[in-house]
């Protein structure tokens, strides 16, 4: 499997927060000067000023004393897929966090926290920094040394093996898809399932749900996710479709 190779200390300076000095999570951008911080970082740096002293915190250049700040900011979702198409177990952090902020406030967890929980509860990253102040992500189970993670692996394509689950009684599928598929990296569920769907000719209220054994996925969940904490470098990804009346 071809695969890409970068230092990260060369592309360290664009990837993180200038408030935080971590990794951009959620980033969002001032409109006037185009800098980019973690959404969480710059709205609380916002909330301690008043409008006549709104400026941005990397280059000072005066903001538009708007009533509300959120319309100087727009989201950045292409550096956001980018980050976490480098960076997968990134979203560990901030899976915890989520859920410890559930726990804080005595909320009950959702259904897809608790099974993003599940995916990741035998992964635990960790943060170091090189020489060079240079943050860095790893996994505890992982044996590579600070040494060998001057480099990273980001693979182009995935490697998927499709099998059947569970299929609607009442549905009479002409036409399934091929069990071995090479996909984009870049993708999510949603888009497997809708390729599904296609080729299934599934139409409302049925609808494809695919599953990590007997754990469904959450659409939103990126392929590189699950390959990163569910599968080993070298194996093929092994999802389960079921085709069922739309929950």
């Amino acid at each position: 499997m071809e695969s890409l190779y970068f230092s990260l200390t060369d592309v360290n300076p664009i990837l993180q927060c200038f408030l935080c000095k971590g990794y951009l999570v959620d980033p969002y951008t001032i409109k006037e000067c185009m800098h980019t911080f973690c959404r969480t970082c710059i709205l609380v740096y916002f909330e301690n000023l008043s409008r006549s002293e709104y400026k941005c915190p990397q280059c000072n250049i005066n903001l538009q004393p708007f009533s509300d700040i959120s319309k100087c900011l727009i989201p950045d979702r292409q550096c956001g897929d980018m980050i976490r198409s480098l960076l997968p177990l990134l979203d560990i952090d901030e899976i915890n966090n989520e859920k410890q902020f559930y726990e804080k406030n005595s909320l009950s967890i959702p259904k897809d926290l608790r099974l993003k929980l599940r995916l990741v509860q035998n992964v635990s990253p960790m943060r170091f920094t090189d020489n060079n102040n240079h943050i860095r992500i790893r996994s505890i189970k992982a044996k590579s040394t600070i040494s060998s993670m001057k480099k990273a692996t980001v693979p182009i394509a995935i490697q998927i093996e499709l099998c059947k689950k569970y299929i609607d009684s009442s549905l009479a599928i002409k036409q399934y898809p091929k069990k071995y598929l090479c996909v984009n990296s870049q993708l999510e569920i949603s888009h497997i399932e809708k390729y599904i769907e296609t080729i299934c000719q599934v139409q409302k209220p049925y609808k494809v749900y695919l599953f990590f054994y007997d754990s469904c996925l959450s659409e939103s969940t990126p392929l590189l996710l699950i390959k990163s904490l569910l599968f080993s470098s070298t194996d093929r990804m092994k999802l389960f479709f079921s085709i069922m009346l739309n929950k």
